[in-house]
Formats: structure tokens, C-alpha cells, sequence
């Protein structure tokens, strides 16, 4: 909503590099994913504070030079909407702080309260966020309104109690009035033919006691300022002017030329080009819909259909081409809407689907339906043949999600998602499904965890990390999976957490490297230049017994330790610097390779670099993902690469999803690179590494 890619941009003002790490390890371990900066001279400050934009201060209270006072005076001088949290070292000095001006004043130290207060100003300060964006697309949207009255040909104005409150001036032509004023004030019967007062106010009583009800018409004679008639059509419908209900009024003179309503009905609410329901028709249809889950009149299921790489298929056959490619797809839809279902394009190449039922399977069976559609599509435009595929995402729309655009917004998210993960699929917005999860017993997890270590659910899959400017390699990360008993597959973000909290994580690593090493011996047989990227635990650095218990394995498959990279996240590395340090050492004297995932997100990004011996380093994935349309993660991602090279370890680019971040990935001169855009993670090892054209 109002943080790029959920990241925490976080200013920290503190004398103490190590006080500020804990910070951040704080946030992150209630779940921020943090992208933070610390000073300590209120001239450096101030130029973060006009240079970018930040979503929490952190200050400590004993800064040399420099006060908390001093640093909220700063923020109310600049103006800028930004908590501001004091760290105190003392339980004694907090009243001091009580009248600062800042938003709360906790004890270094409570991890548990920093995280409260935090979280709970980082909710303010979004809804303020909003707020502050929804009113100016509130003025952008009366302003094009009003733009959009002034200039239609229609003759339009808004009543209050039959009084005109406001008029345009093709109203103003119509009736033969000079200025607004001559009109605002005056009562729409003045306007009409005494004959047909009696008709008039029956039609308009009517009208005004149905509420919110559809647009009604009337056929009147109407008086111009001048005392001459002329009969016309008028159309009321309600309307909000300024937080108060009104009556719009349209009147068209029959004597300019009769037009359609129909014709004109199908202009206003239809895509020219497809003849599906336009975005705005569409929007209205959806709220509708979600006004009838409100009153207990049943759930209903949104589809959004994205077509697959649409630009490049643009590209490739130009506008007009793609325009009749658009159009045939939408035929397509069309042929196969079911009673009650309602198909609108919403987009250049989207689509969107409202399913009357609340029934997951039967939705899904339709979901199901229109990607078979698409896929089986093979069009043939300039001599070329197009190989059409989509992406949808699902959301429901009930009681608790009545908004149409946050509806919208939810399968937009899980269309995103099914495209990250290589397109042609579907995916459901996953809100209730991981509240669901979130609130599960640990007997629970405990018990899938522990059928997954002893019945073999757990799965490994594997993603390929190609080449662009390091040296050639045959290199797949190994990634963890769990079959779970309900008959659906969860990934490692859903699990672990569990796992962690269980103390099973060793257990699980263990697991992982024995299959791991089973599958790398046996596919090795034909491409021995095979290596597997390992992810270790924080529990398992910590179990002193791990190293030799490696060793052993390691012998037991007879496998070379060079075969291996483990790897672990920059955060687990700040939090168990001496223990971390011992076992890269270890690991190395086996001759295992190492690598620091994750890598960018602390204060100081050579500081893990400086203390540690890593072979390779994997940037933040929040860094890279859209990197292409994000100068901010442009320069994050050049300044690693750059400070990795000036070290002399491998960098790995991570999340890599879209052409234009894999081009200016290879410009900026990265070693490897992994994501959906090159491979999606599969059971198989069958990437070809020769086919690389990068």
C-alpha cells in the first residue's frame, strides 16, 4: 500500500553500529522485512530526510551532539510524516521524554514493546497514507468530473429538494441562461410546462422514495428563459455532491435529433473493442455484487485473467495485430461464460470474471475452463504463429471483503503471483488460507513435521542459477517442499516458522542434505559439473555436532565436499557472528563452499563481507524483483555487485523476474542469476546449461 515491495524503510539514529544491527534484528524478527540506514550527524540526517523516503525514525536517546528534541524538531521543520520512536537506556529517564513530540518512548532492550510500538505506527502511518492518497484521487476524480460535465453535449445538473445546486453549460444553452447564478436556486418545476407539473412531480415523488434505485425517465415540455417550449426526455438518477445526497438530471431535447438509448447505453458501459462490459461498467457489476454478499444474498468469486507475456507478443506483431488478438480472446471468454457469470475487460490484455457461486472446487473447475481456453488458442498474425497463455488469480468476494476494489486488488496479487511462478496456472488469494495456518495448533504442525521427516513428505525442488559474467557452472539451489496431510502442498515460508519454534530444524536440515546428496551422487553419473546450493538453519549452526556429523555423510555417499555451497541469511549471520565464523571455517576445511543469502538489508552492507570468509553472495530478492522500474533498488543492487567485485566473491542475483532486470543485471556486470523469468523451481534437474544466451 504504501511501502515498495513490503519493505521497512527504516532510519536509525545511533552512535553504535552494533546497537543498531539489534534494532533491525528486532523488526525483522516480527516479520519487517527491513531496508535500513543509520547516521548520527544531523546534517547527514537531514539530507536522508529530504533525499528519500523513510516509514519509521528510530532515535536513541544519548546521541553525542545531537538530542531526540532536536531530531522531531527537524521532522515538524520539514514537515514530514514520520514516527518517531526514543530508545532510552533507562527506566528513569522516560518522563523526560513524555512531551517531546514523539510517537512513543520505549526501553532498549524490550524487543517485545519496540515491536508493539512499531507495528502499531507503521499501521497509523499508512492509514494516513491512504487517507492522504485517496483525497487527492478524490479532488483528481471531482476535477475530471466536473472537466468532463463542462465539456459533455448533455444538458446536466444536480438538484437538491428540487432546487438546482449546479449545472453545465450545455443546461445553461438548453434553457437559454447566461451565467450559473441566473439558474442556481431556482426550482427545476420552474422549468417545466405547467400541463405537465402533475405528470412531472409523480414521476420525480416516485424516483425520490426508492432511494437507490435505477435511473428513471420522463417525458416533459420544458420552458426556456424566453417563454418557448420544446419537449425533451429527462433522466433522474441519484447522486453525492460534496457529502450530500442529490438528484442528478440529464435532459435531451427531442427536437435536436433522437439518439438511440440504447446505442448509447452500449458506448457508456462497453469496450469499444471487445464489446465487454468497460472497466467502469465492470467496477459497478462488482460492487454490486459485493453489496448482495452484505445483505446475506450469497458469495460470489473473482477471476483475473492476465494474458502471458502480452508485450512482447505486442511487440512482435505491432498494435493493430494485437488488437484483433485481444478481440478474438475476448470472443473466446464470451463463448464460454455460463448463466450468471459476468466477463468485462478491464485492462489492455486483462480480463475480468465475477462467478456467482461460493463454491471453491466449482470455481477453480472454471478457472480451470478459461485457462484451457486461452492455452489452446494458437493464432497466426503476419506470418508468425502466437502461442497464447494466461494467468488467473482468485479472490473472494463476501461480508468481509465488500469492497470491490480490494477484491480487485486481491486477485490482482494472485495473478501476480501464478505469473512469478512461470504463468499458464492459477493461484487464490492466500489471505484466509494463511490466516487459516497462522492460527493452527503446534500439535498440529508438529504433527506434519513429523510425518514429513518419517513417511517421506517432505520434497525437494531445485531452481538453476545460470551464468551471466561468472565463470561457467552447472548450479541449482536446492529448495524444501512438505506434502501436507490435507492434500495440498506447502513451500518452506509456510513451514519453518513452525519448524524453528518445534526445535526441528536440525532434524529437517539433516534430512534435506541426505536426500540432497542422494539425488546430486546419482544425476553427477552424467553431468558430473553439478553443484547444489544448501540452505543451513540457525539451529543447526548452533549444533556443535553438526560439522562432524557432516563429514561422515559426506563419506558415507563418497561424495566431494566441493560438490556442496551452503548457505545462510545475512540475519542469522549478525545474530551468530563467532558461531558462524567457526563453522564457514569448518565447512571449508572440508572443502564445502559458502554463501550469504539475503545479503543487503543491514545497516551496513561490507560489514558481514569484512567478518566473514563467503564464497559467494546472494542479493536481497526485494532489491532485484522489478528492479527495472525501481531506481532505488537499481542503485542497491549496483553498489553490492560493485563491493562484492572490489572483495572478490561470486554475486548471485536472486528473484530475477522479467527480461528488462535480467538485462540490466548482465549490464551492471552480476556473476549468476536465479528466478522465475530463467527457470521455475521443478522435481526435475533438467535445466540446460549449454542453452544459455544471456
Amino acid at each position: 500500500m504504501a511501502r515498495a515491495e513490503g519493505i521497512l524503510r527504516l532510519l536509525i539514529v545511533d552512535d553504535s553500529l552494533t546497537d543498531a544491527d539489534a534494532i533491525i534484528n528486532t523488526l525483522r524478527s516480527a516479520g519487517h522485512a527491513v531496508r535500513a540506514a543509520r547516521e548520527d550527524s544531523p546534517a547527514a540526517i537531514e539530507q536522508l530526510l529530504l533525499k528519500q523516503t523513510w516509514d519509521l525514525l528510530i532515535c536513541r536517546d544519548k546521541v553525542a551532539n545531537l538530542s531526540p528534541a532536536e531530531i522531531v524538531s527537524l521532522l515538524q521543520r520539514l514537515g514530514k510524516d514520520l514516527p518517531c520512536i526514543i530508545l532510552i537506556n533507562d527506566k528513569a529517564d522516560e518522563q523526560a521524554f513524555f512531551n517531546s513530540g514523539a510517537q512513543d518512548v520505549v526501553l532498549f532492550g524490550d524487543s517485545q514493546r519496540l515491536q508493539f510500538a512499531a507495528g502499531r505506527e507503521l499501521h497509523n502511518l499508512f492509514g494516513r497514507r491512504l487517507a492522504r492518497r485517496n483525497e487527492q484521487a478524490l479532488r483528481e476524480s471531482e476535477k475530471r468530473s466536473r472537466s468532463l460535465l463542462e465539456s459533455s453535449r448533455d444538458a446536466v445538473a444536480y438538484m437538491h429538494e428540487g432546487m438546482h445546486i449546479y449545472v453545465n453549460q450545455a443546461y445553461l444553452r438548453l434553457f437559454g441562461y447566461e451565467e450559473a447564478e441566473d439558474i442556481d436556486g431556482l426550482p427545476i418545476l420552474d422549468l417545466i410546462s405547467s400541463e405537465d407539473h402533475s405528470k412531472f412531480k409523480a414521476v420525480f415523488r416516485d424516483f425520490s422514495e426508492q432511494g437507490e434505485s435505477a435511473p428513471v425517465t420522463v417525458v416533459a415540455n420544458c420552458v426556456r428563459a424566453d417563454g418557448t417550449g420544446f419537449n425533451a426526455q429527462i433522466e433522474f438518477s441519484h447522486a453525492r455532491v460534496e457529502g450530500e445526497d442529490c438528484s442528478q438530471v440529464v435532459i435531451r431535447d427531442d427536437a435536436s435529433g433522437k439518439v438511440d438509448d440504447e446505442q448509447l447505453k452500449l458506448l457508456r458501459d462497453h469496450d469499444v473493442l471487445t464489446g465487454l462490459y468497460n472497466r467502469k461498467r465492470f467496477i459497478d457489476e462488482l460492487q454490486q455484487c459485493a453489496y448482495q454478499a452484505v445483505e446475506g444474498n450469497g458469495d460470489a468469486e473473482l477471476m483475473y485473467l492476465v494474458l502471458d507475456d502480452f508485450q512482447s507478443i505486442k511487440e512482435q506483431v505491432g498494435l493493430g495485430t494485437s488488437d484483433v488478438i485481444i478481440k478474438s480472446v475476448a470472443d473466446l471468454l464470451r463463448k464460454n461464460l455460463q448463466s450468471g457469470e459476468v466477463l468485462g475487460r478491464y485492462g489492455d490484455q486483462i480480463f475480468t470474471i465475477i462467478v456467482p457461486s461460493h463454491d471453491d472446487h466449482l470455481v477453480d473447475e472454471r478457472a480451470a475452463a478459461y485457462l484451457k481456453t486461452i492455452d489452446d488458442y494458437v493464432s497466426h498474425a503476419n506470418g508468425k504463429t502466437i502461442d497464447l497463455h494466461c494467468s488467473i488469480g482468485i479472490s473472494r468476494i463476501s461480508e468481509n471483503q465488500s469492497v470491490a476494489e480490494t477484491v480487485l486488488e486481491n486477485a490482482a496479487q494472485a495473478c501476480a503471483r501464478a505469473q512469478h511462478a512461470g504463468g499458464n496456472q492459477i493461484q487464490r488469494h492466500q489471505q484466509d488460507h494463511v490466516e487459516e495456518a497462522e492460527g493452527e495448533s503446534a500439535d498440529k504442525w508438529q504433527q506434519r513435521l513429523e510425518k514429513g521427516l518419517n513417511d517421506d513428505k517432505f520434497e525437494l525442488h531445485y531452481q538453476p542459477i545460470v551464468s551471466l559474467h561468472g565463470e561457467s557452472q552447472e548450479l541449482y539451489e536446492v529448495l524444501l517442499r512438505l506434502s501436507l496431510i490435507e492434500g495440498r502442498q506447502s513451500r518452506a515460508g509456510e513451514f519453518i516458522e513452525h519448524a524453528a519454534t518445534l526445535k526441528m530444524m536440525a532434524d529437517i536440515d539433516k534430512w534435506v542434505i541426505r536426500t540432497a546428496f542422494e539425488n546430486l551422487i546419482e544425476h553427477r553419473h552424467q553431468f558430473p559439473r553439478t553443484r547444489f546450493f544448501i540452505k543451513l538453519s540457525e539451529q543447526t549452526l548452533q549444533d556443535t555436532a553438526f560439522v562432524d556429523w557432516l563429514d561422515a555423510t559426506l563419506d558415507a555417499h563418497k561424495l566431494n565436499a566441493n560438490a556442496v555451497i551452503f548457505e545462510i541469511s545475512e540475519t542469522i549471520a549478525v545474530d551468530n557472528l563467532e558461531q558462524v565464523r567457526t563453522v564457514v571455517s569448518r565447512l571449508k576445511q572440508l572443502g564445502c563452499e559458502f554463501a550469504l543469502e539475503h545479503f543487503g538489508s543491514g545497516v551496513d552492507f561490507s560489514n558481514s563481507l569484512d567478518n566473514l570468509e563467503v564464497d559467494y553472495v546472494k542479493i536481497n530478492g526485494t532489491f532485484v524483483e522489478n528492479m527495472a522500474h525501481d531506481s532505488e533498488n537499481q542503485a542497491a543492487v549496483k553498489a553490492i555487485i560493485e563491493m562484492t567485485k572490489q572483495a572478490g566473491k561470486n554475486c548471485i542475483a536472486e528473484f530475477v523476474s522479467d527480461a528488462n532486470s535480467l538485462a540490466l543485471l548482465w549490464r551492471l556486470g552480476v556473476d549468476y542469476a536465479q528466478g522465475y523469468y530463467i527457470h521455475e523451481p521443478s522435481e526435475k534437474l533438467d535445466y540446460n546449461f549449454e542453452d544459455d544466451d544471456f
